[in-house]
């Protein structure tokens, strides 16, 4: 789904911040990062944990935007509506957010 929908659009200088659920997202696109998972039968060195903690701080910010979008019910559960209208009521609820969050003032 990301491969059909932003790739394209992004430029190769915008830095790509995934979550470990994107592991083969440096295939698609050179400037990203994802976190080190854990191989089998052995631990992650030093310097492996210290940069997965480098690319946690970095993300926490939108992940404390995801949890504020979806107490929005309509951003968290299966969308059930006609989907052509589906991107102007995420855009509407981000704007309310954008309304509501304090950086905005």
């Amino acid at each position: 789904m990301l491969k059909n929908s932003i790739l394209d659009m992004l430029g190769e200088n915008v830095k790509i911040l995934g979550d470990s659920g994107y592991q083969g997202i440096k295939k698609l696109h050179e400037n990203s990062e994802t976190p080190i998972k854990k191989p089998k039968n052995r631990e992650l060195t030093d310097e492996e944990k210290q940069y997965n903690y480098e690319v946690s701080q970095r993300r926490i910010f939108i992940e404390h935007v995801n949890r504020r979008l979806k107490i929005f019910r309509i951003c968290k559960e299966v969308y059930r509506n006609k989907g052509k209208r589906m991107e102007l009521r995420i855009k509407l609820i981000a704007a309310i957010y954008n309304l509501m969050s304090p950086l905005a003032r």
